[in-house]
């Protein structure tokens, strides 16, 4: 019962219903409260009269709807969404294919589908309920409107969620609804004609760096190999900050030629990923060279990530210093006005190897995505362009990586403007 002081009460069917008016109330209204059959909690509803006749029948017919709800399975009480939101947070991560995951999830379910169920109880979990949440997600947003894409991903993490939910018992039905079909536009990457001119800016960026301060050489060197790697790889920038020394094999292939293949974990889990190029391991070599100098030449620890700062910790974001980049080198826009960002090395790594006849599925593998995201943002190719890849078999052999030999010797590296020609392809 409310905590207000109650100043008059009748009770119906049992006490199952409960008309009750309050002090210093308007109007003095009747209330109701109904216990709800066969099962737990209550429901408080607002009759909208003073008249008590009026009050019951009121609460004769809802006690009725109740009744027959409960009957054919339906759910009727508020679900508590802060203490399902609490036990996702605290044993999902075990089930979950990564910790970004986990993050991106968690970080939309905390921002919107908590303050929107605060507000509007959730008694059941449909496309109704989720219509009526994406609908307010579009008004409400901390920086701009969010985009179709956005909401998309959105969607994907509030499946998850609600998938999990009916998992746990906490829904009767599994919840089901549709996600709008949207035509993308391609993603900012930087076509040939772009990527030749940033390969050439790169060596004068170099030449520039050797007359300036340590810093600003350490961070051009760090920066060069990282946008590299990154464009010859398609890795994530967060799969990149999480990779580490010991990550990094090689094995060769049925055409006799060396690959380098790193090992990932992504959104969608642990993947391998085998680079475009064996150069990549040249510019891997340069930050290794770089990290054993810095260390007085002792080489960097198995375990020390690639892209790290002089004490060894990850380097979070390289987004200021490539957005510099690009700005200076006079990229920082496609065809389409849109403006570069990091993630366009992964998208230009995926359009350059479409463009190479490299077929979808064999791609999206290496990629940690889907076909269908390669359609919907990248085009089609020839489906019989990757035949060869398809028919091949991996052998078993492999050659020692520069920093598993047993000197301590920093591993020597062509200079950058005799190699950087080769991304230009």
């Amino acid at each position: 019962m409310p905590k207000d002081k109650v100043i008059n009460s009748q009770s119906f069917h049992d006490g199952k219903v409960v008309l009750y008016q309050l002090e210093n109330r308007p109007k003095q209204l009747w209330l109701c409260r109904l216990k709800v059959p066969n099962g737990t909690g209550y429901l408080y509803r607002g009759t909208g009269t003073s008249d008590l006749y009026e009050a019951r029948k009121f609460a004769d017919k809802l006690y009725d709807e109740i009744r027959l709800r409960v009957m054919i399975g339906e759910v009727v009480t508020s679900k508590n969404f802060p203490k399902m939101l609490a036990e996702f947070e605290q044993n999902y991560p075990a089930e979950a294919p990564s910790p970004k995951r986990v993050e991106d999830i968690l970080q939309f379910l905390k921002n919107y589908a908590l303050p929107y169920f605060s507000k509007n109880k959730l008694t059941e979990l449909n496309e109704v309920e989720v219509t009526k949440l994406f609908d307010w997600r579009r008004q409400n947003y901390k920086r701009k409107p969010p985009s179709n894409t956005t909401i998309l991903a959105e969607m994907s993490n509030f499946k998850v969620f609600a998938d999990w939910c009916y998992r746990r018992g906490h829904f009767k039905k599994k919840v089901e609804f549709d996600r709008p079909s949207l035509v993308e536009s391609p993603r900012s990457h930087f076509n040939e004609k772009d990527w030749a001119k940033l390969t050439r800016f790169l060596r004068e960026w170099v030449k520039d760096a050797k007359h300036k301060s340590g810093p600003i050489l350490r961070d051009r060197t760090m920066m060069i190999n990282y946008v590299l790697i990154l464009a010859n790889t398609g890795i994530r920038p967060g799969e990149a900050r999480t990779l580490k020394w010991s990550d990094i094999d090689t094995f060769i292939g049925d055409d006799g030629k060396e690959n380098i293949v790193l090992q990932v974990k992504g959104k969608t889990g642990p993947r391998e990923v085998v680079s475009r190029t064996p150069d990549v391991l040249i510019y891997l070599q340069r930050i290794h060279e770089l990290r054993t100098k810095e260390r007085g030449g002792e080489k960097p620890p198995m375990s020390e990530p690639i892209f790290a700062h002089q004490d060894g910790t990850p380097v979070k974001s390289f987004k200021k210093g490539f957005n510099a980049l690009i700005k200076e080198a006079g990229v920082e826009y496609d065809t389409n006005g849109q403006r570069r960002v990091i993630y366009s090395l992964r998208h230009t790594y995926a359009t350059f190897r479409l463009q190479e006849g490299v077929n979808h599925y064999v791609l999206a593998r290496n990629m940690g995505t889907s076909v269908k995201m390669l359609e919907n943002f990248y085009g089609h190719t020839n489906n019989r362009a990757m035949a060869s890849e398809l028919t091949k078999t991996r052998s078993k052999d492999r050659k020692k990586l520069p920093w598993e030999e047993k000197s301590a010797t920093a591993v020597s590296s062509p200079d950058i403007q005799s190699r950087v020609h080769a991304d230009n392809e």
